[in-house]
């Protein structure tokens, strides 16, 4: 039947039939009766758009009757959400479960899907806080907001809702990238000061650019000592993407070492007492205080493998499949330009410009014998 506007907001409106199960699009000779539904908008494009998904639906017949539908609550989707299998499956899932049940329920609560507004997202990013009462930072924020589009989509996707508010709320770039790198005095010295168990674990870091779960979850079916490769399966990258990383000689040889004293019934390759290593900060911290070194994370070691591969000149598709890249913004975030590299670019053209000088004289020399 159309769009039809009030004061709040578009409506889109049709003729249906209901049989108790579905609604279905009213042929001419039925009559029917007018079913509408509120767009949340008074943009009529938008409207436009919702009223063809609809119809779309109808005429599939997926759209419930209104003795069976009913738009649950926040929490009532939440824990809904929080049991599907695309859902569960996430390598994140955990920290999805945390963000939902932790900080989303507590605020959107027993309202409505439908019921949600914009003005409620901007409300929660407003007043989102940390566990000590301060606020938390943008980066976090950001998380649960995108946490809380996923959701609301999968609502979308199974007609609970008409439109994603969470959509419509920005969100502003953190500016957190890094770009910090070990200089070949400060690799040094963390090595010196590290803990035996955690020195191969920084060596394959920063060699290698492996991610720290895929380091410490490492067995020794996927390490080939002969051909001087690890190789990772799909369920062991964050990507999902099975990779292949060539080791360097240090790394080669430092797993030679613990593949000699390994413990029986032991699978792992980095142990501590025996035992999988299961965390490494304190052991971390440790050793880059005593080490003097200032503003770096464990992540940043692969910004330092990333950055070896580059001065090694390796090239780009190569690097981007050992680090476990998927896309070139990603390796050139991680692929850092210090002073070494302006030092060594001013020195390749203070080269260049003596050898095109020393041509320029043999030319004028030449020039003048003939």
């Amino acid at each position: 039947m159309g769009i039809t506007k009030r004061a709040d907001s578009l409506y889109v409106e049709f003729r249906v039939v209901d049989d108790g199960q579905t609604l279905r699009l009213a042929a001419p000779y039925e009559g029917g009766k007018v079913k509408r539904w509120k767009c949340h908008t008074l943009k009529r494009e938008l409207a436009k758009q919702q009223e063809a998904i609809i119809k779309t639906n109808l005429l599939k017949g997926i759209v419930l009757s209104d003795s069976k539908a009913k738009v649950p609550t926040f929490r009532e989707w939440a824990k809904r959400y929080l049991e599907l299998s695309e859902v569960k499956g996430l390598r994140s899932f955990d920290k999805h479960k945390r963000t939902v049940n932790d900080w989303l329920v507590p605020f959107f609560g027993d309202r409505l899907l439908s019921e949600i507004k914009v003005s409620d997202v901007e409300a929660y990013r407003a007043g989102r806080m940390r566990d000590d009462g301060k606020t938390a930072a943008l980066s976090t924020v950001n998380w649960d907001h995108a946490v809380l589009k996923v959701m609301l989509n999968k609502a979308l996707q199974r007609d609970l809702l008409m439109v994603n508010p969470a959509c419509k709320v920005s969100m502003p770039n953190p500016q957190n990238e890094r770009d910090r790198i070990l200089s070949e005095d400060e690799w040094k010295r963390l090595c010196d000061e590290a803990a035996p168990h955690l020195k191969p674990i920084l060596l394959v870091a920063y060699r290698l650019g492996m991610r720290y779960s895929e380091i410490v979850n490492l067995t020794w079916d996927r390490v080939d000592r002969e051909r001087g490769l690890i190789t990772l399966g799909a369920i062991d990258t964050k990507t999902k993407q099975p990779r292949q990383v060539p080791m360097t000689a240090d790394v080669l040889a430092v797993l030679k070492d613990l593949h000699k004293v390994r413990y029986l019934g032991q699978d792992r390759v980095f142990l501590r007492d025996g035992e999988s290593v299961t965390s490494i900060k304190t052991a971390f911290e440790n050793a880059k205080r005593r080490a003097g070194i200032m503003n770096f994370r464990f992540h940043d070691m692969r910004h330092c493998a990333a950055t070896a591969l580059r001065r090694a000149g390796v090239d780009n598709t190569t690097a981007m499949a050992i680090i476990g890249h998927k896309s070139p913004q990603m390796w050139r975030r991680y692929n850092t330009i210090d002073a070494t590299d302006l030092r060594a670019a001013a020195s390749k053209v203070n080269t260049l410009i003596t050898l095109e000088a020393k041509r320029a004289e043999e030319a004028a020399a030449n020039h003048a014998k003939s």
